[in-house]
Protein backbone atom coordinates (compact mmCIF):
# COMPACT_ATOMS: atom_id res chain seq x y z
CA UNK A 1 0.00 0.00 0.00
CA UNK A 2 0.99 3.62 -0.81
CA UNK A 3 0.38 6.26 1.54
CA UNK A 4 -2.15 9.09 0.25
CA UNK A 5 -3.45 6.10 -1.60
CA UNK A 6 -5.13 4.99 1.78
CA UNK A 7 -8.37 5.62 3.84
CA UNK A 8 -8.16 5.87 7.70
CA UNK A 9 -11.11 3.89 9.74
CA UNK A 10 -11.43 1.87 12.69
CA UNK A 11 -11.86 -1.44 14.23
CA UNK A 12 -13.56 -3.02 17.11
CA UNK A 13 -12.00 -6.29 18.27
CA UNK A 14 -11.52 -8.16 20.88
CA UNK A 15 -7.65 -8.90 22.54
CA UNK A 16 -7.26 -12.52 20.87
CA UNK A 17 -8.51 -11.16 17.54
CA UNK A 18 -5.92 -8.17 17.35
CA UNK A 19 -2.96 -10.21 18.70
CA UNK A 20 -3.73 -12.91 15.77
CA UNK A 21 -4.11 -10.38 13.20
CA UNK A 22 -0.59 -8.66 15.22
CA UNK A 23 1.10 -12.01 14.74
CA UNK A 24 -0.29 -12.98 11.20
CA UNK A 25 1.08 -9.67 9.96
CA UNK A 26 4.19 -9.67 11.49
CA UNK A 27 4.82 -13.30 9.86
CA UNK A 28 3.23 -11.89 6.40
CA UNK A 29 3.60 -7.80 5.97
CA UNK A 30 6.63 -7.28 8.58
CA UNK A 31 4.00 -6.51 10.98
CA UNK A 32 2.01 -4.35 8.53
CA UNK A 33 -1.89 -4.85 9.89
CA UNK A 34 -3.42 -2.84 7.42
CA UNK A 35 -1.64 -4.67 4.45
CA UNK A 36 -2.81 -7.82 6.02
CA UNK A 37 -6.65 -6.26 6.27
CA UNK A 38 -6.01 -5.24 2.41
CA UNK A 39 -5.12 -8.89 1.66
CA UNK A 40 -8.00 -10.50 3.27
CA UNK A 41 -10.22 -8.46 1.87
CA UNK A 42 -9.33 -8.51 -1.67
CA UNK A 43 -9.02 -12.77 -0.91
CA UNK A 44 -12.82 -12.65 0.09
CA UNK A 45 -14.15 -10.54 -2.86
CA UNK A 46 -12.67 -13.27 -4.84
CA UNK A 47 -13.95 -15.87 -2.74
CA UNK A 48 -17.53 -14.54 -3.54
CA UNK A 49 -16.87 -14.38 -7.21
CA UNK A 50 -15.89 -18.00 -7.22
CA UNK A 51 -19.36 -18.66 -5.52
CA UNK A 52 -21.34 -16.75 -7.52
CA UNK A 53 -19.66 -18.60 -10.68
CA UNK A 54 -20.49 -21.96 -9.16
CA UNK A 55 -23.74 -21.12 -8.36
CA UNK A 56 -24.22 -19.75 -11.98
CA UNK A 57 -22.73 -23.32 -13.09
CA UNK A 58 -24.53 -25.43 -10.68
CA UNK A 59 -21.71 -26.31 -8.72
CA UNK A 60 -22.99 -27.52 -5.49
CA UNK A 61 -21.44 -25.95 -2.17
CA UNK A 62 -18.95 -28.18 -0.71
CA UNK A 63 -20.49 -30.15 2.71
CA UNK A 64 -19.14 -30.05 5.95
CA UNK A 65 -17.02 -33.33 5.95
CA UNK A 66 -15.58 -32.31 2.25
CA UNK A 67 -14.28 -28.53 4.39
CA UNK A 68 -12.90 -30.83 7.42
CA UNK A 69 -10.81 -33.01 4.88
CA UNK A 70 -9.62 -29.73 3.32
CA UNK A 71 -8.98 -28.08 6.51
CA UNK A 72 -7.13 -30.98 7.50
CA UNK A 73 -4.84 -31.19 4.93
CA UNK A 74 -4.20 -27.91 4.89
CA UNK A 75 -3.09 -28.41 8.69
CA UNK A 76 -0.96 -31.09 6.97
CA UNK A 77 -2.73 -33.80 9.81
CA UNK A 78 -2.97 -36.70 7.91
CA UNK A 79 -6.31 -38.01 6.11
CA UNK A 80 -8.47 -39.97 8.03
CA UNK A 81 -8.35 -44.03 7.87
CA UNK A 82 -12.18 -44.18 6.24
CA UNK A 83 -11.12 -42.29 3.34
CA UNK A 84 -10.74 -44.48 0.45
CA UNK A 85 -8.28 -43.95 -2.29
CA UNK A 86 -10.16 -45.08 -5.77
CA UNK A 87 -7.70 -47.45 -7.76
CA UNK A 88 -6.02 -46.21 -10.72
CA UNK A 89 -7.91 -47.15 -13.81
Amino acid sequence: MRAGRTKTTSFSLDDATMKNLKALAARRHDGNVSALLAEVAAREAKFVAAEAFFERYGVPPLGDEAIERIEKEWRGEPPSKDVRRRRAA
